[in-house]
């Protein structure tokens, strides 16, 4: 939870501050930048764990999210280090990310593995209830310099923490690292693209709502992010148990239609109760997503595979960010936020058929086997 701490107290917050001081337009270029360095940390991170134990990377990429905090300590720094800073704390939370995520995958039994992916998917979810939140008051109360130092001290404790844990008995001499080799299992690239397009619903949506909505009351900026946070959190869990009862594409299927919902009643922004249900229908879907794509993508995977399609469960949710966030910040420099963030239900609603359509294939063996199970 660490990392998802310090991840969190300063998404919402940079991208206002790279506005401030820079062009507008540009609170999507510092989303973008922020996603963009995930990306390439989490598709490094399956060669990287050929060479490093997982303690050594989970270490390095809390340090490498937590250093690059303090630029934004500085005074009227410059929207480029602002940026620069954002790309490289994108960087170390792709890497942490990614081991953790082959941890849980490895360690969960078939049976069980929807409910271990909810599970580690609320805990990784739940620090974005509140600390957005946090975030964006005490932006407000011009007191930025604090999230920044929140933001260092979490990575700091969460890099101390991971000295501490015991190396797993896990062997992975029988692991691809190659992510082009693991394309090649039928239908696992449409998930992929269409897991991308719906997560560019999340990148345009921490732009737009610091920006668009109220500093105060009930519709504000903080109130939606704390709700659609809180949401997101129990969709996640409640994905993984639907999950192992339902195909993971139908579950997927349901979850982008709400999601769509929530953004057309956010972009409408007609009152305060339009904006409450749209927190809470984008969180419900959204944080569906995230699980059911995950158990979607492990079913039409491969044991050999069990690390790339960590990086790439990963690496859809970041770069579908960079996406949306990179969209809205071109539309919002041409025709304003308010009619840029139309865009994205349109961008959600292509993804359906990518998920849906068949994948001629029948699901892959189980990533992992159940402990104690005998054979190759």
């Amino acid at each position: 939870m660490s990392i998802a701490t310090g991840f969190n107290i300063l998404l919402p917050v940079v991208p206002v501050l790279t506005e401030r001081s820079g062009p507008h337009g540009a609170a999507g270029a510092a989303t973008a930048a922020l996603f963009v360095g995930a990306v390439a940390g989490e598709l490094l991170t399956p060669w990287l764990m050929s060479r490093w134990s997982s303690s050594r990377l989970l270490v390095t990429g809390q340090l490498v999210t937590a250093l690059p905090s303090l630029a934004y300590v500085l005074p009227h720094a410059d929207a480029w280090l602002m940026l620069s800073a954002a790309a490289a704390r994108g960087l170390g939370m792709g890497v942490a990310i990614v081991v953790s995520v082959v941890l849980v995958g490895e360690l969960a039994a078939p049976d069980r593995r929807g409910r271990s992916i909810g599970y580690f998917s609320f805990a990784l979810t739940a620090p974005g209830i509140v600390v957005p939140s946090v975030g964006i008051a005490l932006l407000e109360a011009g007191h930025v310099e604090l999230d920044a130092l929140i933001a260092f001290a979490i990575g700091t404790a969460g890099a101390l923490l991971a000295f501490y844990l015991p190396s797993p008995a896990i062997t992975t001499h029988e692991a691809s690292y190659n992510l082009l080799a693991a394309f090649r299992r039928p239908g696992l690239a449409m998930i992929f693209a269409g897991f991308v397009l719906v997560s560019s619903s999340f990148g345009a949506v921490i732009t737009f709502v610091p920006i668009a909505l109220p500093a105060a009351g009930i519709s504000s900026a903080a109130v939606f992010l704390f709700v659609a946070g809180a949401v997101r959190a129990a969709s996640r869990w409640l994905a993984g148990v639907l999950g192992d009862r339902r195909q993971g594409r139908l579950v997927l299927g349901a979850s982008i239609g709400l999601t769509f919902l929530g953004l057309v009643a956010l972009a409408t922004r007609a009152n305060p109760a339009v904006i409450i249900f749209a927190a809470i229908a984008f969180g419900a879907g959204y944080g569906a997503v995230q699980t059911a794509a995950y158990l979607a993508l492990t079913a039409y995977g491969s044991t050999a595979h069990r690390h790339n399609i960590s990086a790439l469960w990963n690496a859809g949710i970041d770069l579908g960010s960079s996406l949306g966030g990179s969209l809205l910040g071109l539309a919002a420099a041409r025709y304003g936020y308010g009619a840029a963030i139309w865009a994205i239900p349109a961008v959600v609603l292509i993804a359906l058929p990518f998920v849906l359509a068949p994948a001629g294939v029948e699901p892959a063996a189980p990533l992992v086997k159940p402990a104690g199970a005998m054979g190759p």
